[in-house]
């Protein structure tokens, strides 16, 4: 026994001497997030999956939406983070006429003036805006995305290593981004050329990555990955040619960006094909659907991808790594720093921004506030980031210039029905340049051709860089007034005009302006058709005007919620008049008002009120100064000079419901909306006759203004069919 013990326990030892073989370490498993738009949010479906499996992802590299989706990983958020912040994201705002809201009050009569969404410049000749979109609110969500990981030296100190591609316009080669700012990072990648402005960083003119590498595969070998899983969220199969020119050059873009993916999925392992079938490149709206498409397609390769799945305790243990290497803190700023902002402008900004420094950052507040610089126009976009400067920490304000303006050039079309059969078709241009004679000044140059045709300037000057400033305006113009009956045009009378005016004024606040001055004139008035029972007359006019107005909506064309107040007084001291002829506009005193308020009532719809109202008090105005109705929301059954009178009040109830969109960039909502209307024009108030009105209509924000197309009937008979283009809301 004593032999055989001895025996086992020499084995024993002989064993315990033999090396262990080490255990293979487990595989670095890497993902290549495609581009594809809103598509790309499938890819949020995809990291879910993966999640609930324990399959890690060590290192990512993202290209356009797969970017944005990877970028968001890498800094640490989870699938249920990345839902809810695209499900989060108000996408109308996002890609809307989103700094409509934060223009100052000028900015915002020029946006009702003309109203389309095209912005040229003159820098270098007409040019045309750099894309759709200025991107404001995606560098806004980007920097707000990042913002913990400003003192970040390389992405590979994120809690996951990443990289995002995008394209050197100016080599005409692929850039893989690895350092820097996270936020300019990603902007980059998703400048869809004509969508959003390009970056300039480094040295670089930076657009979308996808044209030379969609599906990243090879960047993320590059990191170091071992197993590389590309997620391809592409485009769905299609046989048939789109032969218009958009649909051959977005087609055309297709192929080679399929080329270029082809040779990139040479480094991946595995590939998982989203199908995207039934989703266009912006269902951005779409998002739960998308990311249970992404889910299941991982599923559908769940044999494949559970060869990578941790167990449970080394899931724990790679979850907990990678929330180590997470940054969330945002340390209290103590003080501003700027880059690119104009000179002018660094002081208020400054002052504009103190309320943010020693304390805890409101990004929402701070958001706000910038928008306000970014309302000015003078910057593509403005964004931020906390900095270091000597052991301290500061708000980095960032403004990008437009490349193309100020000055600007802004186009208007206004078609409208003045009748049911009559239409009134204006081209209208206005040259917008600043500090012309001086910081903070405005110079505006106005013509129109086709109805009305008029050509004046404005300039305006802050005194001293206060909130006081006196403005200056030139002009001439024609205008004819149609006198209807039985919704015919019977006449028309002509009057021709032109002054010089000079005006001191106050602004109460960003929306808000008070002005009063004198204009000095020459009117004609003639007969051009028919039998207006009215004068020819000519000669000098001398008018006092006071004006205020107050606009807080949200939108030129068709607000979801806010007020806008126009109040004008004038007193007219001298204007040619005819003997024996009653009405006459000498000494006329007049007051006029106009109020909008827009209330929005859950996500599609919204109500309103018009209120319209003036007063010649005890004067007899010539049919030129009286006030006229049937323009939209204000007797709109009437034609346009059927009713006039030396008096007038109406008031307008309705709601809009929201039926659709169109494409993103190229339009907003759609509404289909029912208005009441009730009020009058008179001459006095023996002789008021009240009218009721019911409207009915569909309204669309389109990219050339709002489009009206419509009816309104009146309760006591008559009605007309309603059609305008571009401004048409008075």
């Amino acid at each position: 026994m004593r032999v055989l013990t001895a025996v086992v326990l020499a084995i024993d030892l002989v064993l315990a001497a033999r090396p262990v073989a080490a255990q293979a370490p487990r595989p670095t498993v890497g993902v290549a997030f495609g581009g594809g738009s809103a598509r790309g949010i499938a890819h949020i479906g995809v990291i879910k999956w993966f999640e609930e499996n324990h399959i890690p992802i060590d290192v990512a590299a993202g290209t356009s939406m797969g970017g944005l989706v990877g970028g968001s990983f890498a800094s640490g958020m989870s699938a249920d983070e990345l839902r809810a912040l695209i499900t989060g994201t108000d996408w109308d705002v996002m890609f809307g006429s989103s700094s409509f809201p934060f223009k100052n009050v000028r900015r915002k009569e020029d946006a009702r003036s003309y109203p389309s969404r095209l912005e040229f410049g003159l820098k270098k000749g007409i040019v045309p805006p750099t894309s759709l979109n200025d991107g404001q609110q995606v560098d806004f969500l980007l920097a707000r995305i990042a913002a913990p990981y400003f003192a970040l030296e390389r992405f590979d100190d994120l809690p996951t290593p990443f990289r995002a591609v995008a394209v050197d316009l100016v080599k005409g080669e692929r850039v893989v981004l690895d350092s820097g700012s996270l936020a300019t990072a990603l902007r980059s990648t998703m400048s869809l050329p004509g969508i959003f402005p390009p970056v300039v960083r480094d040295g670089r003119v930076l657009v979308d990555g996808g044209a030379l590498d969609n599906i990243p595969a090879d960047v993320v070998r590059d990191l170091g990955a071992s197993t590389v899983i590309a997620v391809d969220v592409g485009y769905a199969p299609s046989t048939s040619i789109n032969y218009s020119i958009f649909g051959l050059m977005g087609q055309t873009l297709d192929a080679m960006m399929r080329t270029s993916t082809r040779k990139a999925l040479q480094s991946a392992d595995l590939v998982i094909a989203i199908d995207v079938a039934g989703f266009g490149s912006l269902d951005w709206r779409r998002a739960d659907e998308l990311i249970t498409r992404g889910y299941q397609a991982a599923e559908a390769h769940r044999d494949e991808l559970l060869k990578l799945r941790l167990s449970d305790a080394e899931w724990q243990e790679w979850l907990a790594a990678r929330e180590r290497r997470r940054r969330t803190d945002l340390p209290p700023p103590t003080f501003v720093t700027t880059t690119g902002v104009a000179a002018k402008d660094t002081m208020a900004v400054e002052h504009l921004l103190a309320r943010h420094l020693n304390k805890p950052l409101d990004i929402t507040a701070l958001q706000i506030d910038l928008e306000t610089l970014s309302g000015l126009d003078r910057y593509q976009s403005v964004d931020w980031q906390l900095t270091t400067e000597n052991g301290r920490t500061g708000l980095l304000v960032r403004a990008r210039e437009k490349t193309y303006a100020p000055p600007f050039l802004m186009l208007g079309l206004t078609v409208e029905n003045t009748t049911s059969e009559n239409f009134r078709v204006q081209l209208a241009a206005r040259y917008l340049g600043f500090d012309v004679v001086g910081s903070g000044s405005e110079l505006r140059i106005d013509g129109a051709l086709g109805a009305d045709p008029t050509v004046g300037a404005s300039l305006y000057e802050p005194i001293r860089g206060s909130r006081v400033f006196a403005r200056a305006i030139a002009g001439a113009g024609r205008r004819t007034f149609n006198f209807v009956a039985d919704d015919v045009v019977v006449a028309e009378y002509r009057e021709s005009r032109a002054g010089i005016e000079g005006a001191v004024g106050l602004n109460v606040s960003r929306i808000s302006e008070v002005s009063g001055g004198f204009y000095f004139g020459h009117v004609s008035d003639s007969v051009r058709a028919g039998d207006p029972g009215l004068p020819e007359l000519s000669g000098a006019e001398t008018i006092f005007r006071l004006h205020w107005l107050y606009d807080g909506q949200d939108s030129p064309a068709i607000p979801s919620h806010g007020l806008r107040v126009r109040a004008d007084f004038s007193q007219t001291f001298d204007s040619p008049e005819i003997a024996g002829v009653e009405r006459t506009n000498k000494g006329l005193t007049q007051a006029d008002v106009s109020v909008t308020s827009f209330y929005p009532v859950g996500a599609r719809h919204r109500v309103f009120w018009v209120f319209s109202g003036g007063t010649s008090f005890d004067d007899t105005p010539l049919p030129t100064r009286q006030f006229t109705v049937g323009y939209p929301y204000v007797l709109d059954a009437f034609g346009v000079g059927e009713k006039r009178g030396d008096h007038y009040a109406v008031i307008t109830f309705g709601g809009l419901r929201r039926i659709g969109r169109l494409p993103d960039f190229m339009g907003g909502p759609v509404l289909v909306g029912a208005w009441l209307e009730n009020g009058t024009a008179f001459n006095s108030h023996e002789n008021v006759d009240l009218n009721s009105q019911v409207g009915l209509g569909i309204t669309m924000d389109t990219l050339v203004g709002p489009v009206i197309v419509g009816t309104s009937f009146g309760l006591d008979g008559g009605w007309r069919v309603i059609f305008g283009v571009g401004r048409i809301f008075r």
